[in-house]
């Protein structure tokens, strides 16, 4: 497998093994809990508020509509008093609702830091991403071609009796050699290709039919040699951005790295307890219960700073922090799979212009029209595991209360 089907799996491996992000969860997750329950202490709280609300205007009404007939001092101060508390009531009220909703949302943006793919539906995509690009790594290599092969042992019989002396021929020749070569990466197009094709036509006009075998191959094998050519440069674009995709993935990583272990230092749990208990999991209940224990380590650890007058406060600002590290990162992965998406789609569409065969040598075509079967199948799984528009959207909103 050459060094650009590598890079490609590689970019796969990571989404596989991303431990930053969780893109499949069912109503019963942590992470859905929290929701439930952040929706619900936010829902109450504005009911209080609303109530509050209503009895502060009802005594502040009372209060204007009072006079000396009415409403006695002590009535009056007896009412004053009730809309003092009912003041104090309210801005307490005010006070708990971003705290609460920072808190729960902080317990969210570690938990979905913490969540992983599930293993099987990763296993099979890599599965079937190794199909997919292996088989496409082989329609650049000539030598796989039974036409070129066959050329190939004619022209190499022809250079060994009258070719070596030339030096136009040995330049010609290395260009040939260099792009068939098994394990070559030398790519199968620019200046080689270019060389060895020109070279070649030359070549046979000089020849002509005194190398009758040669001479009749030569046409099939270099229309072969110039659509696989122009095959392997419009993969290359596509490849390219893979490259791009790989880079931003690996840069996403170490940035989740680097998140995972601040906030763990930051909330005081132990990163050789998430290996033992969350990483080396087995089974998705274990990993549940370790999101369970580190949501009541958050909750603690805020509880003491918000107990303590000189940091009463003060952590809101640094959980609020991470809390919108984490959707960054969401939105970033959401982001990369769409363009996953994309590529995949073009790769489909050259395949779509390269398997006619009526315009391309059968033999080119056949192995474009084996890529078929094992992208649709990529592409299933891929889908199956990764839905990227809902994805960006879910991060989007992952902080706000549902209604």
């Amino acid at each position: 497998m050459n060094t650009k089907a590598l890079s490609i799996l590689f970019i796969l491996f990571l989404i596989f093994s991303f431990s930053a992000i969780g893109q499949v969860q069912d109503t019963t997750s942590i992470s859905e809990q929290i929701k439930t329950e952040r929706d619900n202490q936010l829902k109450e709280l504005n009911e209080k508020l609303k109530r509050n609300e209503e009895e502060v205007n009802r005594l502040t009404d009372k209060l204007a509509a009072a006079d000396n007939r009415t409403q006695t001092d002590k009535e009056k101060i007896n009412d004053l008093e009730k809309l003092q508390i009912a003041l104090d009531n309210r801005l307490k009220f005010l006070e708990e609702g971003p705290k609460t909703k920072i808190n729960l949302n902080g317990q969210l943006a570690f938990t979905e830091l913490l969540s992983i793919q599930r293993d099987i539906q990763p296993l099979d995509l890599f599965v079937s991403s190794q199909t997919f690009y292996t088989q496409l790594g082989n329609i650049g290599k000539i030598q796989n071609y039974n036409t070129f092969n066959a050329w190939k042992k004619d022209y190499d019989n022809w250079y060994n009796r009258q070719g070596k002396d030339d030096q136009m021929m040995e330049v010609i020749n290395s260009s040939l050699n260099l792009i068939s070569a098994v394990g070559s990466n030398v790519p199968l197009y620019g200046t080689m290709v270019a060389t060895a094709s020109s070279g070649i036509t030359a070549l046979i006009t000089s020849i002509g039919k005194k190398e009758k075998d040669l001479s009749e191959k030569t046409p099939a094998m270099l229309k072969l040699l110039n659509v696989t050519s122009q095959f392997e440069h419009q993969k290359a674009i596509i490849d390219h951005e893979w490259a791009q995709i790989n880079k931003e993935l690996e840069q996403l990583q170490k940035e989740n790295a680097a998140l995972l272990e601040d906030q763990m230092n930051y909330y005081g749990i132990s990163m050789l307890e998430y290996k033992r208990k969350y990483m080396n999991a087995t089974l998705d209940i274990d990993r549940e219960t370790f999101k369970n224990e580190c949501r009541r380590a958050i909750s603690d650890k805020i509880t003491l700073l918000e107990s303590s007058q000189s940091t009463k406060g003060k952590w809101l600002g640094q959980v609020e922090t991470y809390m919108f590290k984490v959707q960054s990162l969401r939105l970033r992965f959401g982001q990369l799979t769409s363009r996953m998406l994309v590529n995949m789609d073009q790769y489909e569409n050259i395949i779509s212009v390269y398997s006619d065969s009526t315009r391309f040598p059968a033999e080119f075509t056949t192995q474009i029209n084996g890529l078929n079967n094992s992208l649709k199948t990529l592409k299933n799984k891929f889908y199956a595991s990764y839905n990227p528009a809902k994805y960006i959207e879910d991060s989007a909103v992952m902080y706000i209360e549902r209604q």
